[in-house]
């Protein structure tokens, strides 16, 4: 099974993100580690392309900010562990 872009950066959440969330470049990173070009991060993360992915799966209430002092740190909310759930349900996954 393909996963898209959301469903890897929703995975990637549920296994790497606890409560404090984590930034948008880490997601950019793990979901597209060998991009590079004038939208990725320096260090080839992706870092626009997960904001803007990030900025999506948060209009539809998969993902939320979590609390930080600073930069913007991303987490599941209850809707996207739900979704990760039926995800993993779907790949056969526990």
């Amino acid at each position: 099974m393909s996963l898209t872009a959301a469903q890897r950066a929703l995975l990637y959440l549920y296994r790497d993100a606890d409560r404090d969330g984590v930034s948008c470049f880490d997601v950019g990173e793990a979901i597209w580690p060998d991009r590079t070009g004038r939208i990725a991060a320096s260090g080839g993360g992706g870092d626009y392309a997960a904001q803007m992915l990030l900025g999506r799966l948060k209009k539809a209430g998969l993902v939320e900010h979590a609390p930080s002092e600073g930069s913007t740190r991303w987490r599941l909310s209850l809707k996207g562990l739900r979704a990760v759930r039926a995800l993993r349900s779907a790949e056969g996954q526990p």
